[in-house]
């Protein structure tokens, strides 16, 4: 899609529309939104990571949900500060980011883990959907440590190059798995979203 038709699209893009209205911070908090909708996903929630937060949108649709409770977000990009959410500089795939996250946790795991986090494009779909999935790999593995084993993993994929093998390695780590495109998920868009709960043992 060519940067102006793109440009188009955004103007004439209800979600874009409304979130601006309503004061979001992005037109994804409509995707968790229809997510948590169909799946429930901040029930007896207590305590969760944002994983790829910035500009916030999923973190503050998060902490709207969660009035009490532990709520990190994670991105190597700065994001705005959002009250009752802490957030971390740094990437998943960093050990020592690993450790603070659950420093910040008390040394406790969480009940949830959320990520919407894209890579930043290349415009080479091979290169581009292989870093992806480096990332999410980190994820998976994160969560097989981070969270207890009722635990929910909420992560946004690619369809493509990778997604094949990542669909084998969630059904070896979690015993319930959906995956979901929302309506607020453009149509031409290879995204879609995965809802993995209880880890396996």
């Amino acid at each position: 899609m060519s940067n102006r038709h793109w440009r188009k699209s955004q103007s004439e893009d209800f979600f874009v529309k409304d979130s601006k209205l309503r004061g979001y911070r992005s037109r994804s908090v409509y995707k968790l939104l229809e997510i948590d909708e169909k799946f429930k996903i901040f029930k007896h929630v207590k305590s969760l990571v944002d994983i790829g937060s910035t500009p916030g949108g999923w973190s503050e649709y998060a902490r709207n949900k969660i009035r009490s409770g532990n709520l990190l977000a994670l991105d190597i990009n700065l994001m705005d500060p959002i009250e009752g959410v802490t957030f971390i500089q740094g990437s998943i795939e960093d050990k020592e980011i690993q450790d603070l996250i659950f420093e910040k946790n008390n040394g406790n795991k969480f009940d949830l883990l959320i990520s919407d986090m894209s890579p930043n494009k290349t415009g080479n779909k091979v290169s581009d959907q292989f870093k992806f999935y480096n990332i999410a790999d980190s994820i998976l593995e994160f969560s097989q440590i981070g969270l207890i084993s009722k635990g929910t993993l909420v992560m946004k994929v690619f369809i493509g190059h990778g997604f094949e093998e990542f669909k084998s390695e969630l059904k070896e780590n979690f015993e319930r798995i959906n995956y979901f495109k929302p309506k607020s998920s453009r149509k031409e868009s290879r995204e879609i979203y995965v809802i993995a709960k209880n880890i396996r043992v």
